[in-house]
């Protein structure tokens, strides 16, 4: 292996399952030796995360454990151990601490690292999905898929959502330096913030169509409080804003058309369950799609008089 690597672990209230996500990775088998080191992110979790992962980890290669005294969130946890190994390496894998490494999964990463041109600046994969004892399928094909930086990509991607996963990636240290890092203040919609930022600036995503993780839901975590306050549109909203340049007129209509339509449909799931508190939340949400709509709108107008004042002197 040519280029610099490790593997990076954040946790956050992970005691329950750090154990078997580190013992998946320990067994990559001879891939692992390829490893520099494996840096635990361990974010104010306050319970024995940090402990379970240094009595699990029983390989030569170096395990490095980061800890908080506070919880810094999700994407800022990740920005703060980045800063901390960014000169070192070229490239780190993501494996969060709730989630399974399947037997191939260091294997394929870096494989694809080592062939990954100067351009590609992400490389993710497909995923099983477990949910309630059942677990959904990933993807299970041949070869990779390449999405260029363009304003087409952005838009088709604003259009069906976040294809790539944090949890199962690679990412190139330059490219994650050069657009800022995960954004600070989302909790849900990271990592399509993230795709579309590293589009924007002209990096290749690469997506390998093979499950390489099982992905699991993490008890301790706080999608659930999110989740009932809506805040997953507010977070849609504001990477819309920030993108929706690359939209047709049309395909901005729709997009605010259906988040309104989901805020309505859970507003009646929640008058059926007499869930009173979610149903109070929507209206804020509802409120923020509005909003959102009427920004792009103006934001565009402004920028078409612009152009037209610039062409006639005006």
């Amino acid at each position: 292996m040519s280029k610099s690597v490790l593997i990076l672990v954040p946790a956050y209230r992970c005691e329950e399952t750090i154990r078997e996500t580190l013992e998946s990775i320990q067994k990559q088998g001879s891939s692992l030796d390829q490893v520099q080191r494996v840096v635990i992110a361990e974010d104010g979790s306050h319970d024995r995360t940090a402990e379970t992962a240094k009595a699990a980890w029983h390989v030569p290669v170096p395990l490095q454990v980061l800890e908080h005294k506070f919880n810094f969130g999700e994407y800022a946890n990740v920005n703060h151990a980045v800063e901390q190994f960014a000169p070192d390496v070229e490239w780190f894998l993501i494996m969060h601490a709730d989630n399974i490494a399947q037997p191939r999964w260091l294997e394929v990463f870096l494989d694809r690292i080592e062939k990954a041109t100067d351009d590609i600046g992400l490389i993710g994969s497909s995923y099983d999905v477990e949910n309630e004892g059942s677990i959904r399928p990933g993807e299970d094909k041949s070869g990779v898929v390449n999405v260029l930086g363009t304003k087409a990509s952005i838009a088709d991607t604003l259009k069906m959502g976040c294809w790539w996963h944090i949890s199962s990636c690679a990412i190139r240290v330059a490219t994650f330096v050069r657009v800022g890092g995960l954004p600070k203040l989302m909790q849900l919609k990271g990592d399509w913030d993230f795709m579309l930022r590293v589009l924007a600036d002209g990096w290749t995503i690469e997506h390998v169509p093979q499950s390489l993780m099982l992905y699991r839901q993490n008890p301790g975590g706080s999608s659930s409080v999110t989740f009932r306050r809506h805040m997953d549109m507010w977070e849609t909203m504001a990477v819309i804003g920030r993108f929706h340049r690359a939209l047709s007129a049309s395909s901005l209509a729709y997009i605010h058309a259906w988040s309104m339509w989901q805020i309505l449909r859970r507003s009646v799931g929640c008058v059926v369950r007499l869930d009173f508190i979610r149903l109070l939340w929507a209206f804020p949400a509802m409120g923020c799609i509005f909003a959102s709509y009427w920004n792009c709108c103006l934001d565009r107008k402004n920028s078409l008089d612009g152009v037209v004042s610039r062409r006639t002197g005006a």
